[in-house]
């Protein structure tokens, strides 16, 4: 048993190892960036970064809640980074207050009405500001989350699974949904390629998913190195680059639009549209 990170010294936490999730590759080579026991490796054939060993799935669910773990983290950050994380604060109000970009309206560029599903979908509050027109669909691990984003969710004529999103896909019927969110969630999935497999089956032919993950070469991870705000631990267990996003991708078959403005180095997000073809 290992010491749980960020809470308290006498809770205990089980992990799970895994290979590379991109490529299944056993080798891979340690980076410098961890925190006590959490660690980030390179994968030696693909060169795709990510955890090695995880918090086994029903404490992701439970200890490792998300809403939990990310106060946990702002108050560490804040106490070891007070000056930094004034300016990150600041530039959060300033976004809200003159506009940004959202996997929502991402979507209704592709599509006026239909079926939305939001993946890692927490609880709710972010896909019912969808508007008229669509309904409403949602996979979460957490079961507190899951039923508050279920009572949203039906009265938009949809509902919410709490499940690994691998295994919530599987309930739907294929070519099910138009749309789907992945929104600061493929960072946290231990199966990211097994959850974009099933989500291929799930959408309809033309259907699109829009993705945003931490950015990996953005220049900031190289500027500010353990303290990049896109390392999480655990939270965090894959560390995607606009490349292995797009390799992973279209290995399951996606076409895969990822503009000059969706990977600037200057920005610490990638985003994607992935869309089904017919």
């Amino acid at each position: 048993m290992d010491e749980v990170i960020g809470l308290s010294s006498n809770e205990t936490s089980r992990v799970e190892t895994r290979n590379c999730p991109l490529c299944e590759g056993q080798h891979a080579h340690g980076l410098s960036y961890q925190r006590d026991e959490w660690r980030i490796v390179q994968c030696e054939r693909c060169s795709f970064v990510y955890m090695p060993e995880i918090p086994v799935l029903d404490e992701v669910g439970t200890t490792f809640e998300w809403s939990q773990s990310f106060a946990a983290e702002t108050v560490r950050r804040r106490k070891a980074s007070p000056l930094l994380s004034r300016i990150d604060q600041w530039t959060r109000i300033r976004t809200r207050m003159f506009g940004r970009r959202t996997p929502i309206n991402d979507v209704k560029r592709y599509i006026a009405r239909g079926r939305i599903l939001d993946l890692g979908c927490g609880n709710g509050s972010y896909l019912a500001s969808a508007g008229q027109g669509f309904e409403l669909y949602g996979i979460d691990i957490s079961p507190a989350l899951t039923r508050e984003a279920d009572r949203l969710f039906r009265a938009h004529g949809g509902y919410a699974v709490c499940a690994p999103c691998t295994k919530g896909l599987e309930l739907f019927e294929p070519n099910f949904f138009d749309a789907a969110i992945l929104r600061s969630y493929l960072e946290h999935e231990p199966d990211p390629r097994g959850v974009l497999t099933n989500l291929f089956s799930a959408l309809r032919p033309h259907g699109i998913a829009v993705i945003k993950v931490p950015n990996y070469v953005s220049w900031n991870r190289y500027l500010r190195g353990p303290k990049w705000c896109g390392f999480r631990f655990p939270d965090h267990v894959n560390y995607f680059t606009p490349a292995t996003l797009r390799k992973m991708a279209e290995d399951i078959g996606y076409r895969v639009i990822i503009r000059l403005q969706d990977r600037l180095p200057t920005d610490d997000n990638v985003w994607a549209v992935l869309q089904r073809p017919d």
